[in-house]
């Protein structure tokens, strides 16, 4: 084997190993893009929704109905081209595999516990228990940003996780107070979902 070669068959190794531990790449990108979207829809959404309890925005008619689905609806769109534009993309490494898997876990979790709260609100006649359901999405994603954590060992991440879990005491707290609920709901999508998604989404890029 030549030099050349050696030192080219050294860096196929140093590569594979980076993605073994690292888990950046292509996957990190997908997930970020996503979390950026959802956190500014859905962060956006819990704003308004403040801003009509204030009396500043439309409570009635299509204006309201609009506030209710055009997030949901803006989203899978979004999603949906995501998915499109990043289906080839491999999910390689250990660490990248557990990431995705986490993060996928989590949501899946949130799509059960929306389907629980929402059938109990609705068989109980109380809106307020539908209002407990974005508690549990805080603490499942405290849960997966720690799981981040401890693979990547990145400080920042810890403070996401961190953050999430603060939320969820603090939704819990002021529970009852559907204008200081809303408030902080919408702070936490936008200041852990959003920033972090943009953060890893193009941070994927640039290495990329």
């Amino acid at each position: 084997m030549t030099a050349s070669e050696e030192f080219q068959s050294a860096r196929d190794d140093l590569a594979y190993m980076r993605g073994l531990v690292s888990g950046a790449g292509p996957m990190q990108a997908t997930i970020g893009e996503a979390f950026f979207w959802a956190g500014l829809l859905y962060g956006g959404q819990c704003f308004v929704h403040w801003l009509q309890v204030q009396g500043l925005a439309p409570s009635g008619g299509v204006p309201a109905l609009a506030i209710v689905w055009a997030p949901t609806v803006l989203f899978c769109g979004v999603l949906a081209l995501i998915i499109w534009k990043d289906r080839k993309t491999k999910v390689t490494g250990a660490a990248a595999r557990a990431l995705a898997a986490v993060f996928q876990g989590a949501g899946l979790a949130n799509l059960v516990m929306a389907f629980v709260f929402g059938y109990g609100a609705q068989r109980a006649e109380d809106f307020e228990l539908w209002l407990y359901h974005p508690i549990v999405v805080c603490m499942f994603q405290g849960v997966a940003w720690f799981v981040a954590w401890s693979i990547l060992r990145r400080p920042w991440l810890a403070i996401v996780a961190a953050g999430w879990f603060v939320a969820t005491v603090g939704l819990g707290v002021v529970f009852g107070d559907i204008g200081a609920y809303l408030l902080i709901l919408s702070a936490t999508l936008i200041l852990l979902m959003a920033v972090p998604g943009w953060v890893i989404w193009r941070g994927a890029k640039t290495a990329a």
